[in-house]
């Protein structure tokens, strides 16, 4: 596959809440994967006290490319995107695609060449569970549930027009997060719906590419259900701003 953009500016974002022992390994990996142009990365951290931060300062010790920005408390993950892509937006020179991911394993760095190859900068490539060829492996039927569920909601009530709605891991092009940030408003998980919706209002292309999907094997998943709480309510809010939701409520009124 030919690249959309010949040898871009690469920033990845990673948030971080106690993942040391997963975040060395996965900046390791990420390097060997993109050989000899590997990116910028930013880390967000979320006020880790397992020794994260440490790891991370001993690896900026050995790569300059690295920048961590320790929040201190729990601010959310919606919040951690945010602040990781106005920091990205404020790297010289400027990246023209820039990659969120996990930090806990669960998102396979050997897929990035396929997202980077897919991405333009006025488009969003999503490393897809259920788009053909997409495989999630460690998940019981509970959360297969959950997911699936709330992908179902999102593509009805927002008219999102992908089957992963809810995937992390993802590559935006650089004119399309400049349009979409100041729209942003979600400090939870909620964020990746929104991001959708307002990237499918402003008419970007939105692609899936399949990716196989990992759980964590190590530490605790960061979800609760206070976040589902939070989905469901922006999923709502996201449908009032929609054309159908605005029909909808003028012929209520």
């Amino acid at each position: 596959m030919v690249p959309a953009i010949d040898n871009p500016n690469l920033t990845i974002i990673i948030p971080t809440l106690n993942e040391s022992g997963t975040i060395g390994p996965l900046i390791e990996s990420i390097r060997e994967t993109l050989g000899s142009t590997p990116p910028r990365i930013i880390i967000i951290d979320d006020g880790s006290t397992d020794g994260t931060i440490e790891t991370i300062q001993e690896l900026q010790l050995e790569h300059d490319d690295i920048t961590l920005i320790e929040r201190g408390e729990k601010l959310g993950f919606g919040t951690a995107l945010r602040d990781g892509f106005k920091a990205a937006l404020d790297q010289t020179p400027e990246p023209d695609l820039i990659i969120t991911m996990d930090a806990d394993l669960s998102h396979d760095p050997s897929h990035l060449p396929t997202l980077i190859q897919a991405c333009e900068r006025q488009s969003l490539v999503i490393g897809s569970r259920y788009t053909t060829g997409g495989e999630i492996h460690g998940w019981g039927p509970y959360r297969k549930t959950v997911s699936w569920g709330a992908n179902l909601l999102a593509r009805v009530f927002t008219n999102i027009p992908t089957k992963d709605c809810t995937s992390g891991y993802r590559c935006y092009g650089i004119d399309l997060i400049q349009a979409v940030l100041p729209r942003l408003e979600s400090s939870g998980y909620d964020i990746q719906i929104e991001i959708l919706a307002e990237a499918t209002r402003l008419d970007y292309e939105i692609k899936e590419i399949p990716i196989k999907f990992q759980d964590r094997t190590s530490g605790e998943s960061k979800l609760s259900s206070g976040q589902f709480v939070e989905f469901a309510k922006r999923i709502y809010t996201l449908f009032k701003k929609s054309e159908e939701g605005a029909r909808i409520s003028s012929s209520a009124s």
